[in-house]
């Protein structure tokens, strides 16, 4: 009698302590009341270093597009990358004590003066462009639409553009991402009336480069912030990134760990489809003007500089050797480029990133 008394004792007291764990639990896992804002205008928002990142890019092509005109200066280019030599036009880019370079991808680091040390050769050559000659080519559409193209047809110009957006823009907004993710970012500590994952936070939505009451207001979108725009009728990625950019910042500043991960990795997993997105979208501007050899090869090289991109991507789903094997579908003139060529581009990134349903409207 005594022992089984004593038994029942001891599955009370077990039982009292199951259940004021669980009630314990159950008081960790509440999750915190706030409002989600339909702009992001947070009190505490600050991501003017990613939009003076943007502006030192748009000041490289601005370089750049001296290409179809004359001889660009490739030094130059090269200044802006790395911020020496006080070389942008816009006085506070050089003094602000920050750069494209130290922010980028390590292997962008280097294509990237190799992209523009190929362009400023063009641009020496002062030839018409074709077929085996590197120069400056007009389309026969528009006598005012001129490229430079290498002597295999490829404008890198705009393979430095693609490169960048997905060597600076992507590279810095994943990695924050999965920092974000891992719960590697202080969110306790103030500083500059912030926390630093608040901070980190801000500059990726400052580097999608839109305004904070996007996509109503889709003014000054440039970038990825210009492309997830023209993509948006086949993948959706204007509301999904903003939505998740929103939630994610408020519920950084409420502690709520779960929901802000969830939004890290929403964002950190749509970014890498809206770069095969983009490049469906040049698969198409391709074959609407597969006629044209200038205008077919300077959009083509668009196209290739997003898939290429892809590399630049630390946190990507794709391998290198998927990525290589899609490079290798792009002719290695392309001037030599079909209409089959095109299609079999357009299919195996659309498999890839399961936009088969709509590859044919991004």
């Amino acid at each position: 009698m005594k022992k089984s008394f004593t038994a029942i004792i001891t599955l009370a007291a077990v039982a009292l302590l199951a259940s004021s764990c669980k009630k314990s639990s159950s008081a960790e896992d509440v999750v915190p009341v706030y409002d989600i804002p339909t702009t992001y205008n947070f009190t505490n928002t600050n991501f003017a270093d990613a939009t003076t990142r943007l502006g030192m890019i748009t000041e490289i092509q601005n370089v750049e597009k001296v290409a179809t005109a004359g001889t660009i200066d490739g030094q130059k280019a090269k200044n802006m990358f790395s911020n020496t030599g006080a070389p942008f036009v816009t006085a506070a880019y050089n003094t602000s004590g920050i750069q494209v370079k130290d922010q980028s991808a390590p292997l962008f680091q280097t294509d990237a003066l190799r992209f523009i040390d190929s362009l400023t050769a063009v641009s020496l050559t002062g030839k018409v462009a074709g077929r085996g000659v590197a120069g400056v080519g007009t389309s026969t559409a528009s006598a005012t639409t001129k490229y430079a193209l290498t002597a295999n047809g490829i404008n890198y110009a705009q393979v430095f553009n693609k490169t960048t957006m997905g060597g600076l823009i992507t590279y810095q907004i994943v990695n924050t991402m999965a920092a974000a993710n891992a719960n590697s970012i202080d969110n306790t500590t103030i500083t500059s009336n912030s926390t630093a994952l608040e901070h980190s936070w801000d500059i990726a939505f400052g580097y999608w480069g839109v305004p904070v009451d996007f996509p109503t207001n889709k003014t000054g979108a440039k970038l990825w912030g210009s492309y997830s725009t023209q993509v948006d009728s086949g993948f959706h990625a204007n509301k999904i990134l903003m939505d998740a950019f929103l939630k994610g910042r408020a519920a950084i500043s409420h502690k709520d760990n779960k929901t802000f991960q969830a939004q890290a990795t929403l964002i950190l997993q749509t970014m890498e489809r809206l770069t095969g997105a983009a490049a469906l979208q040049e698969v198409k501007e391709v074959k609407q003007s597969i006629s044209d050899n200038i205008v077919r090869n300077s959009r083509l090289s668009e196209c290739y500089g997003f898939v290429y991109s892809l590399k630049y991507n630390p946190k990507k789903v794709i391998t290198d050797a998927q990525i290589d094997a899609l490079l290798a579908l792009f002719p290695k003139n392309f001037y030599d480029l079909t209409l089959d060529q095109v299609n079999a581009i357009r299919d195996a990134v659309a498999k890839q990133y399961n936009f088969e349903s709509v590859k044919d409207i991004l």
